[in-house]
């Protein structure tokens, strides 16, 4: 590495720091313009199930179909000029909202966000490993957790409150001029490792790409993980508004005031995990937490209760809020520095490709089976599967200690998640 700031760790404001302000208006503006799309095509447009799930895909696809490109790109270019090129692109997209004026036009613009956020995403996960100083990833995903936490409550609340006052244009405004806002922290932070030195002697051995990345079995493991808790959030994505319309009976700022209870339990974990840093590291938070999330999927839904259903979606976010920085934890730290945009981009791939599909087939199951219902199902499929993964995850720390019993040389012979 090149350009090492010896006094980064003595200042106050670290660009660590920085970048975790840049984030937060930049997931501000995220939020805020989903909810200000949602409800144009919910409130103003009179659409339905499927073209919300329409909309869910056009938001998501990006991601899956352009992650090698975007992994290259970060690793070859850097993060800093892929963030000032995305979130540029963002704010186009969203003054191109400001003159909708029918489904087609909104699927168009929703589409062309989608493609930016492909590219900004992996390009925030991986920037904290080109900042000066030593990589610390156990902080930088807490922070960079922190930051995905607060807009949860910002960008929905802010999103409301300009919807009911002035309009859904207003939320398209103040969300173009967010997300430039965010971009200019790009600009402001400086790289300590050059861009296009991306493999040494090192670290460049083995298999790249998608293959070596998945070599390990405790990415395996994470990445599987990932993919059954963001194949639920893809099936609830379409449907949470129509439940909280035609279930509760609620408006539209219910919607957003619920989204703000989930960013609350969110933050809270994100606080909680800054103080208690180590059980990121611990092999029992990820099969635990994806138990928490399908626990807290179902009584979010299987009632209709409003204030049951506020103290399902907190215990919802809670779980969210340690799943996701434990997930990066894991990908970082058993990734050479050189292909940490190309960890980020298949993470972040896997997210999308767990919201693209079954926002479809949800759709259409709700359709003839029921809104509650199948959020229900969905919810009580991955409380399932946290259970199952808690059980696996017991057995294989129980084969882990027979192993340590025996020796290290068949410890080395037996790889561990």
């Amino acid at each position: 590495m090149t350009g090492r700031d010896t006094r980064v760790g003595t200042s106050r404001i670290t660009p660590l720091h920085i970048l975790v302000v840049g984030q937060i208006f930049i997931g501000t503006a995220s939020w805020a313009a989903l909810i200000a799309v949602q409800t144009e095509a919910t409130y103003e447009l009179h659409q339905k199930a499927l073209f919300m799930a329409a909309v869910t895909m056009a938001w998501g696809a990006p991601t899956i179909l352009l992650s090698p490109l975007v992994g290259r790109v970060i690793d070859s270019r850097g993060p800093r000029v892929v963030g000032i090129v995305s979130t540029l692109v963002s704010a186009l997209a969203m003054t191109g909202l400001i003159f909708t004026t029918g489904p087609a036009t909104l699927w168009v613009m929703t589409f062309i966000s989608g493609i930016a956020r492909a590219f900004a995403q992996p390009a925030a996960d991986s920037m904290p490993s080109w900042l000066p100083g030593p990589a610390e990833h156990v902080k930088s995903s807490v922070w960079l957790g922190f930051a995905a936490s607060v807009p949860m409550i910002a960008g929905p609340g802010l999103a409301a409150i300009l919807v009911a006052a002035w309009g859904t244009t207003s939320a398209f405004i103040a969300t173009a001029v967010a997300f430039l806002l965010g971009g200019s922290v790009f600009v402001l932070l400086r790289l300590a490792r050059v861009p296009g030195q991306t493999e040494s002697a090192e670290t460049g051995q083995g298999p790249k790409g998608m293959r070596g990345l998945l070599a390990h079995p405790g990415l395996r493991f994470t990445i599987l993980l990932t993919l059954i808790v963001w194949i639920s959030y893809g099936s609830l994505a379409p449907l949470e508004i129509l439940y909280i319309k035609d279930v509760l009976g609620e408006p539209v700022a219910t919607f957003a005031t619920i989204e703000m209870v989930y960013g609350t339990g969110l933050l809270a974990a994100t606080l909680f995990i800054a103080r208690f840093d180590a059980l990121l590291t611990s092999r029992h938070v990820l099969p635990v937490s994806v138990l928490l999330v399908g626990g807290g999927q179902v009584l979010y839904s299987a009632t209709h209760s409003l204030t049951i259903a506020y103290i399902g979606v907190g215990l919802w976010g809670v779980a969210n809020g340690v799943f996701n920085p434990a997930c990066r934890v894991t990908l970082l730290t058993r990734t050479p520095v050189e292909q940490h945009g190309r960890a980020m981009a298949l993470w972040r791939a896997v997210q999308s490709f767990g919201s693209l599909a079954p926002p479809t087939a949800a759709g259409a199951v709700a359709h003839f089976a029921g809104v509650q219902p199948t959020i229900i199902a969905v919810g009580g499929l991955v409380a399932i599967t946290g259970v199952v993964a808690c059980a696996m995850n017991r057995a294989g720390a129980a084969a882990e200690d027979v192993v340590a019993e025996q020796g290290p040389l068949l410890k080395e012979a037996r790889p561990t998640l």
